[in-house]
């Protein structure tokens, strides 16, 4: 097991434990287990009983009162009503500002769980243990909490760091290939945005990892978390530009995300999204060909499935572009690409060009 520990804002200290086949977390971190009075496993309530089993060896029950609450499955848990009727069932168990709330499953969970603890008594305590591979190397991690509202994804949302975030690779040997793709989307996320040690980690395992192999996961899992760690702890709260790094492809896969209703894994959604914004990087004079080529061969390597029927639907594309949370009063704002690992905000991006990147995204 790693370990790795940062101080953000108030001086507040994270830790993070990243391994495999851990077990007993209140042995590993006996001040944050002994000092809650109750604790409360969130998981999703369409979990196999594989994953919900493995969950309970990381936090096996103890002294203190211990509840379990199940979401449901996917992004139909990330409500505002679905945070109310956690709270709720938080507050009727007597669970006071000392207790304890443990999210185990993807991205959803963690998201809803760490909103919900970020606001009950105004703020409890929270780990996040992320059971997907691209909550492993992403949504699980950072302390970005939220909902969705209206139709676009993560508006209601806080930042509130979980106190301690597990990412235990045993949980990804039962997934699917689809789920390991999904995941994949974000793991090429991060080969462009990084240094060119973590690109070389991401090209070495990318074929393996997609296959199952345990090795190459967990070796992509520590690179990409520590990463992300890193960034977490320079620019917390997108203040100084850096975090926003992490958002590349994620404005236009958001979009396709919604408009595909349910119909595209989010994964997949970023992978598309990641293809579009190396298409608006070149057309726009950002990207030289050899280096979209480089990158755009990582994307291609993941063997999409054909997407959804969107061709037609560029006016709800710009729509909801201009309505995420990060366009920051622009019509649009995306994170472009000069370069592998150089990046840079442009806004108000033509609708010809955007059309343009729109349909080589789709194809």
């Amino acid at each position: 097991m790693k370990t790795f520990s940062f101080t953000v804002r108030n001086s507040r200290t994270v830790k993070a434990a990243i391994g495999r086949n851990m077990a007993d977390l209140p042995a590993q971190f006996p001040s944050l287990f002994s000092a809650a009075d109750k604790l409360c496993l969130v998981t999703d309530g369409a979990a196999p009983k594989s994953l919900k089993a493995r969950a309970m060896a990381l936090f096996p029950r103890g002294n203190s009162g211990f509840y379990t609450f199940e979401l449901p499955a996917s992004e139909k848990a990330k409500t505002l009503e679905q945070a109310g009727k956690l709270c709720a069932f938080l507050f009727s168990r007597g669970f006071s500002r000392s207790s304890l709330l443990i999210a185990a499953g993807g991205g959803a969970v963690t998201d809803l769980t760490g909103f919900a603890a970020s606001v009950y008594m105004r703020g409890i305590n929270w780990i996040s243990a992320p059971t997907t591979f691209l909550a492993q190397i992403d949504a699980g991690l950072g302390g970005k909490t939220a909902v969705n509202l209206g139709g676009a994804k993560n508006i209601v949302g806080t930042f509130h760091q979980p106190a301690l975030a597990v990412c235990d690779t045993a949980f990804l040997d039962s997934l699917p290939h689809a789920e390991l793709r999904s995941g994949a989307g974000e793991l090429v996320k991060y080969a462009m945005i990084g240094p060119g040690a973590l690109r070389r980690t991401v090209e070495k395992h990318l074929s393996k990892a997609l296959a199952g192999d345990r090795a190459a996961l967990t070796s992509c899992v520590c690179a990409c978390a520590a990463y992300k760690i890193k960034l977490v702890a320079a620019d917390e709260r997108d203040e100084g530009g850096l975090r926003e790094h992490l958002n590349l492809g994620h404005t236009a896969g958001h979009a396709f995300e919604a408009l595909a209703g349910g119909r595209m894994a989010h994964g997949e959604a970023v992978a598309r999204g990641l293809r579009f914004a190396l298409l608006l990087s070149s057309l726009t004079g950002r990207l030289k060909a050899e280096a979209f080529k480089e990158l755009d061969a990582l994307i291609t390597a993941l063997r999409l499935p054909p997407p959804p029927k969107l061709s037609g639907q560029f006016g709800k594309f710009s729509g909801l572009i201009s309505r995420d949370k990060k366009a920051r009063g622009a019509r649009n704002r995306f994170i472009l690409v000069k370069a592998p690992g150089r990046l840079e905000a442009a806004e108000n991006i033509s609708a010809p060009l955007l059309k343009k990147a729109f349909k080589g995204a789709i194809s």
